[in-house]
């Protein structure tokens, strides 16, 4: 990194120091606790740090937040937490929809709406699939405060009938569609049939649709929505923002490295995509969790 760039970090991290100050997070990934950029947020169309709290002020109301995890990452499902609590304490927290529920268990949330504190899993058959013990709070949190939440997923019928018969709203263009296939061979280890990526293309884009459809039938005009999902059904080149037609906001939590630059950290996307460097509005960087071979379970 020259100089320059290193004095410009270094700026932006001293006028940015309490980004997430207010959340009184205790961070609980050990790797990278100590770096200069560790609870940051940064907006990538503006290059500039800021705080939580001024994000969240600048949204519209009536728009969504899509807020991307790393699934098995407890800082992120704790920043989530504190994200809807903080719009609740100021009653600006609209619906709320998690890829983690499917449209299936709609009766059981919208039974359970506003005495989520009592809530068990096993009274929203909630899927082993997502360990609760990572989703408790957010879904408690939400289901006491949102004016409503939504189980935004494909359920498992849905699923299959997008991988026989294809997804309901088709496809993008093809740099997209082949780009989400690699995507998907190396995110499951490159031991996935090459012969059946196109039908695991069609589940990913059917789930999008179905999240995008569910998020518009359920906007609260009134407040600010939140999603909660994996950060590639967040991303603006891949994911939902694709299919949706409402304002929306994308903000990634992003594991940290070595890196020290924030734009080092943007997702690389195919070369077609017209706003290439922008896969994300937003970067809220946290410490790492230890790596772990996710992929002897599939050797």
């Amino acid at each position: 990194m020259k100089l320059w760039q290193s004095l410009l970090v270094a700026s932006l991290f001293s006028v940015s120091l309490s980004a997430i100050a207010d959340l009184d997070i205790q961070w609980l990934a050990p790797e990278h606790q100590q770096h200069s950029l560790t609870g940051q947020l940064w907006n990538s169309q503006t290059d500039e740090l800021l705080s939580l709290s001024e994000l969240l002020d600048q949204l519209e109301a009536g728009s969504w937040l899509l807020i991307g995890e790393q699934h098995d990452h407890p800082d992120h499902h704790q920043l989530q937490t504190a994200i809807l609590a903080q719009l609740a304490d100021h009653n600006r927290l609209g619906a709320v929809a998690f890829e983690m529920a499917n449209t299936d268990q709609q009766p059981l949330l919208d039974d359970w709406l506003k005495r989520g504190d009592d809530v068990q899993p096993e009274q929203l058959n909630w899927s082993q699939g997502w360990p609760w013990e990572r989703y408790q709070h957010q879904v408690r949190t939400a289901l006491n405060h949102a004016t409503r939440v939504v189980g935004a997923d494909l359920p498992r019928a849905g699923q299959m009938q997008a991988y026989q018969q294809g997804a309901a709203e088709g496809q993008l263009d093809h740099a997209h569609s082949r780009f989400m296939m690699e995507l998907i061979f190396t995110s499951h280890c490159e031991m996935l049939p090459r012969d059946n990526l196109a039908q695991m293309l069609q589940v990913q884009l059917g789930r999008d649709q179905q999240i995008a459809n569910m998020m518009i039938a359920n906007t609260d005009q009134e407040k600010i929505n939140v999603l909660i999902a994996g950060s590639m059904h967040v991303r603006n080149d891949l994911g939902v923002p694709r299919w949706f037609t409402q304002p929306s906001t994308s903000l990634i939590l992003m594991s940290l490295d070595e890196m020290t630059e924030p734009r080092e950290y943007l997702d690389d996307t195919y070369p077609e995509f017209p706003l290439r460097e922008l896969t994300s509005d937003f970067l809220l960087f946290t410490p790492t969790m230890p790596e772990q071979d996710y992929c002897s379970a599939f050797r």
